[in-house]
């Protein structure tokens, strides 16, 4: 009888423990630094920082471009920065102003933890605002993995047209799909239990982390770019977002290949430089 207690307290011990380390570690990732600036691609950029709503200071590189009023925002994946997402996008800087950030935690700014696109958001207000305390009012947003959920969660009228290359549909999905080690309702204690520890260190509802909710109420275009054999967030994401979208202002474009290499299509510069240029005026 002592043995089966012991084996019972083992097994509560680990569906316990288990889902409290993945939500830890996904909070607390390890963090990198891309050791590259816009000087290093032969950009001038002016370093800059801006304060959140919450007091948390955001580092980022505004680079200009005195040919054209027009600014892109480009926000970048987890658990990476500014840098590794500035190597895929520079391109954009012949045509616009651009300003990379890095999100709160990541790269050179301030923050104890990510939330994974829920309080990112306050980041990608605080970065608007900066870039409208310049005076820029033809705002777009280029967004990769965890930035183009955040673009597409924060909804914000200040930017104009969005581009969300493999966003996420909705985080409860993304839980469920950690635990893809376990069969079919075995994973289910384990999502719950994600849930609730999230409510109660973060007193976040994930819940209220769905790009998926948000994306009906955009009225502004947008662009959403997914490969079709991304091994980490999978294309049915983008295909959720865009049957849940209005389908007067939003695209799809699926490309093939892995999650992080749609800049490597032909036509991926173009397209989206096309597509801000038509939809900033």
């Amino acid at each position: 009888m002592q043995n089966y207690l012991i084996i019972i307290l083992i097994i509560l011990g680990f569906i316990l423990l288990l889902p409290l380390l993945n939500f830890f570690l996904s909070i607390h990732p390890p963090r990198y630094t891309t050791p590259i600036t816009p000087k290093d691609l032969g950009l001038e950029y002016e370093p800059t920082s801006f304060i959140t709503e919450d007091n948390l200071q955001i580092k980022g590189w505004f680079i200009p471009n005195n040919k054209t009023d027009k600014v892109i925002i480009v926000t970048h994946g987890y658990p990476f920065d500014k840098g590794n997402i500035m190597q895929a996008t520079y391109f954009l800087a012949e045509n616009f102003n651009l300003l990379y950030f890095d999100f709160r935690y990541f790269g050179e700014s301030q923050g104890k933890y990510t939330s994974v696109g829920y309080h990112e958001q306050k980041d990608l207000k605080a970065a608007v605002s900066f870039m409208k305390e310049k005076n820029f009012t033809q705002i777009g947003a280029l967004g990769f993995s965890l930035g183009a959920a955040t673009i597409l969660l924060t909804n914000t009228p200040d930017i104009k047209a969005i581009v969300a290359d493999s966003s996420y549909a909705d985080i409860d999905k993304m839980i469920k799909r950690s635990y893809f080690i376990f069969p079919s309702f075995t994973k289910m204690p384990f999502v719950w239990l994600t849930k609730l520890y999230t409510l109660i260190f973060l007193r976040i509802r994930t819940s209220q982390i769905s790009p998926l909710k948000e994306i009906p109420k955009i009225k502004v275009p947008v662009l959403l770019i997914h490969g079709e054999q991304d091994s980490q967030i999978p294309v049915e994401n983008s295909k959720l977002l865009y049957e849940t979208s209005n389908k007067k202002t939003t695209q799809l474009w699926l490309i093939p290949g892995d999650h992080g290499t749609s800049i490597q299509h032909p036509d991926y510069e173009k397209k989206i430089i096309d597509f801000f240029n038509e939809n900033l005026s």
